[in-house]
């Protein structure tokens, strides 16, 4: 068994040429290989379903069968066990896998196996020695094809192939990140998510492409605390990169909503750990992913005034002029918007935050004495208690204190969710325990609220900052204001008081 450590970007195929050109990815050195890859499982898809890959190769005029086990990525990096050895073509011989019930799980299922998809494509290697790391580097050009016909799902599908790898061979995972970087300087190499073998699959199933929910964040104190936090940090990354695809070729506002989220769990997990990062670390990316959520949020704006603030006008007045007319406006500028977003997803600048927040939070550490369980209650109790004032002091019609107020909340809950199982119980006094379930319905309630304030708030802000006026539509987001401004300071009172 071995370990097996690597970077996956992607690449526009109009920049190969500029990637043979680098000076250390010699042409002449290259090793070029044609590889011929099944990828098998049952009807069930139960490899599938357990995130474990089974593989044949075929490779200078051998074959190769490789096992692969899950492993969450993030940042185009993925660490994950691999057991590889020479077979006969047909032959699954699983006792090279050295994990028990994995090798039984595999024996169980080896009758039932089929091809499902197969990966063809040319491999051009360099082995680079960067510190004192040996890297592989590998670009793969080719295609990714579905079983063959009458299979599963009847016809046949088929993806393209253009990425480079590096893999780690012996050293530093750090040199990885160096070796990486150094390439990642005359072109954009986006960091990649999904491995050959999930694309495959998702190639084989052809299922509707959808928008990725991520879970609650959970902080596992069970583990060591830098591993713990780490694993929460690259979480919210992955859940990011798990939308990109659909930001890059879907209009559905949900991939960008979505992306939003992510990006708020994610400087909302920065603000709450600030204390026990390094102060380089949060002023090096707390401004990138800022800059990266007002880019989205423009867009997301302009989707929420489309689809929420507009529609309940239109079903009283669906054939007014003026309406329709701010209906074709929201539409040109959610389309512009989307446009800069892709643009961006598939820039330098954009590749290289993934990587370089990706090489620093791997190398993020915490001593081993760190209790993260009681500074995590710590913090939640001290932002509480922030929001609660924040609640006392803000007016019902003071557009920007409410504003900063509901990102408080919404931070808040972020930290509620990270205290749930497995830390479930306090470390403190009863007195002290976090909030009961009608105190969290409150926080949302109030959210809901300040949620729809603010959407007639950037509604008003859009329609100004494009000059265009309607008379109808302004009176009646000031209509909706003023009835949600009679409402919250009710709201606002128990919040502030709630012990």
């Amino acid at each position: 068994m071995s370990q097996e450590i690597e970077l996956k970007l992607r690449f526009a195929r109009r920049d190969l040429p500029q990637l043979y050109a680098h000076p250390r990815l010699p042409r002449s050195a290259a090793r070029t290989q044609l590889l011929r890859n099944t990828y098998y499982d049952n009807t069930e898809l139960a490899l599938h379903q357990r995130r474990i890959a089974v593989r044949l190769r075929q490779k200078n005029g051998s074959t190769l069968l490789t096992v692969k086990s899950s492993a969450p990525a993030s940042g185009g990096l993925s660490i994950r066990q691999e057991w590889e050895e020479a077979t006969t073509p047909g032959v699954f011989d699983f006792s090279l896998v050295s994990d028990p019930q994995l090798r039984q799980f595999l024996d169980q299922i080896r009758p039932t196996l089929r091809p499902i998809f197969s990966t063809d494509f040319e491999r051009h290697t360099w082995i680079v020695n960067e510190g004192d790391a040996r890297i592989e580097v590998a670009i793969d050009l080719g295609h990714i094809r579905t079983g063959t016909p009458g299979a599963k799902r009847g016809a046949e599908n088929e993806e393209k192939i253009c990425e480079i790898e590096l893999e780690l061979l012996s050293g530093s995972m750090e040199h990885l990140f160096t070796l990486c970087h150094t390439l990642q300087r005359r072109l954009a190499l986006i960091p990649a998510l999904p491995s050959k073998a999930e694309r495959g699959y998702q190639c084989y199933l052809a299922a509707p492409a959808a928008p990725a929910f991520a879970p609650p964040p959970r902080l596992n104190t069970t583990d060591a605390p830098g591993h713990a936090l780490r694993q929460l940090l690259l979480a919210q990354v992955e859940h990011l990169q798990r939308n990109e695809s659909g930001l890059l070729q879907h209009k559905d506002p949900e991939y960008l909503h979505q992306s939003r989220l992510a990006l708020r769990r994610l400087r909302s997990a920065l603000a709450f750990f600030s204390p026990l990062l390094p102060a380089d670390y949060n002023t090096q990316f707390a401004p990138r992913w800022r800059k990266l959520s007002r880019l989205l949020g423009h867009t997301r704006d302009w989707d929420v005034f489309l689809h929420d603030t507009l529609p309940p006008m239109l079903r009283a007045l669906p054939h007014h002029p003026e309406l329709r007319a701010l209906r074709k406006l929201a539409q040109q500028e959610a389309a512009a918007g989307r446009k800069e977003i892709r643009q961006h997803c598939n820039s330098a600048a954009y590749g290289r935050l993934l990587l370089d927040f990706t090489a620093a939070t791997h190398a993020l550490s915490l001593p081993e004495t760190t209790d993260l369980c009681h500074f995590s209650w710590q913090r939640w109790r001290e932002w509480r208690h922030e929001s609660q004032t924040l609640a006392a002091q803000t007016p019902a019609n003071a557009p920007r204190a409410l504003h900063r107020l509901r990102r408080r909340l919404k931070a808040l809950q972020f930290s509620r969710d990270l205290l749930a199982t497995p830390i479930a119980e306090p470390v403190t006094p009863a007195a002290s325990a976090p909030a009961k379930p009608a105190d969290r319905a409150l926080v949302k309630t109030l959210l809901q609220e300040l949620g729809q304030y603010n959407d007639l708030v950037v509604a008003r802000q859009l329609l100004r900052t494009r000059k265009h006026d309607s008379p109808l539509a302004h009176a009646w987001i000031a209509g909706q204001r003023a009835l949600l401004e009679q409402q919250l300071p009710n709201l606002l009172k128990y919040w502030s008081h709630t012990p």
